[in-house]
């Protein structure tokens, strides 16, 4: 095909293109959705790409990836997309524990493995970080992810399969010794039924994301802090994502009197994170990233 041929083919493209994803999104968002599907896929799957866009097909499931921190993540179906609000939390804390060695960090319910293993390309004086989840497609997407991210990451990362409410934890011998100090993160299913059903859960997340890794409350926080905090000493801090105020209260509650316990709002002025150190820890520093104590 000649040049101008295909500028002609190009231009007819794109204006079907954007035809097709606006039937269901704004003129604006479906140019620039049309824009990054040609710039990732071959010609043949535009069209396909679009129409699938149009029924709320997430982008990320289409186009196969999803930019994190320095990360090019894979994405696939029955695993959670990557949030562009986590990715802020967690760079926002790589770049205050930049400031202290750490021994150890658990990222339980990891998913692709976007909080572990950007942590682990932020962070340099971190001996080991260890991605948990329950899922077989979690681990093996979290395995590939840190096969493609290879060179990016400065932190060894270990990934097993392990389910939070029987308390799995590797090397757990280790974790029961005060001396290693370790930071316990998550991200884990925190919407209640109601607020899922009703609530203002996008369509394209309700379709199609995995129902087990948005659905769930308080059990999740209970069991973190009664079976993981609580239980290994090691565990110095914590950083965990949620999305309601009584989720960060029963985390309180639970916890005894020498942890400060505080919420953190993002950027859109959403609550987001319940985050909690032990008094006589140095990853205090932590709490650079709270608006207020509870």
């Amino acid at each position: 095909m000649k040049d101008s041929q295909f500028e002609i083919f190009l231009h007819l493209s794109i204006k079907q293109m954007i035809d097709i994803i606006s039937k269901s999104f704004p003129p604006s968002q479906a140019i620039r959705e049309a824009k990054w599907i040609q710039n990732e896929l071959p010609s043949e799957k535009w069209i396909d790409a679009c129409i699938k866009r149009s029924n709320h097909y997430p982008l990320q499931y289409i186009l196969g990836n999803q930019p994190f921190g320095k990360l090019d993540l894979k994405c696939q179906p029955k695993v959670l997309i990557p949030r562009l609000d986590t990715e802020e939390w967690v760079l926002q804390a790589s770049e205050l524990l930049k400031q202290t060695k750490i021994d150890n960090i658990v990222d339980y319910c990891t998913g692709s493995g976007c909080i572990g293993l950007t942590m682990a390309s932020e962070l340099n004086d971190v001996s080991k970080i260890y991605c948990i989840d329950y899922k077989n497609e979690a681990i093996d997407l979290t395995k590939e992810n840190l096969l493609i991210n290879k060179s990016q990451l400065n932190v060894d990362v270990e990934i097993f399969k392990g389910d939070i409410f029987d308390g799995f934890l590797p090397d757990h011998e280790l974790l029961k010794n005060p001396a290693n100090k370790s930071l316990l993160v998550s991200n884990p299913p925190y919407i209640p039924k109601n607020d899922l059903i009703d609530g203002e859960v996008e369509t394209s997340v309700l379709k199609y994301e995995p129902e087990d890794a948005l659905l769930g409350d308080l059990e999740f926080y209970q069991c973190l802090t009664k079976q993981l905090l609580i239980p290994y000493p090691a565990f110095q801090a914590f950083i965990f994502e949620l999305g309601y105020q009584h989720q960060a209260d029963v985390v309180r509650k639970i916890l005894p009197k020498d942890w400060t316990v505080g919420i953190r709002y993002d950027s859109s002025n959403h609550l987001k994170n319940v985050i909690g150190w032990k008094k006589t820890t140095d990853l205090s520093i932590l709490g650079n990233m709270i608006h207020k104590t509870i």
